[in-house]
């Protein structure tokens, strides 16, 4: 099933050339970091530290979260805080 991902800034100049929306198709949130990093190498090794991912809205840090009936995952920066 090929999902809608939605890179917002600063990953979408960063790394995907400025595109804002990709097709996808991915099994888990794994899958899909390692099909972005095809795209755009060295993503997956910014990922874990600067990025955060929600699933259909909801937010997750699980990587093994499957995404088969998921429809979009938007991918955006962390936010850190104290």
């Amino acid at each position: 099933m090929t999902l809608r991902v939605v890179v917002l800034p600063p990953f979408d100049r960063e790394f995907f050339g400025g595109a804002d929306r990709l097709s996808i198709a991915a099994a888990s949130l794994y899958d899909l970091i390692e099909r972005l990093d095809d795209l755009a190498p060295g993503f997956a090794d910014q990922a874990p530290a600067r990025a955060a991912f929600a699933i259909d809205g909801v937010f997750t840090s699980d990587w093994t979260s499957p995404l088969a009936d998921a429809a979009e995952v938007v991918v955006l920066p962390r936010v850190g805080g104290g």
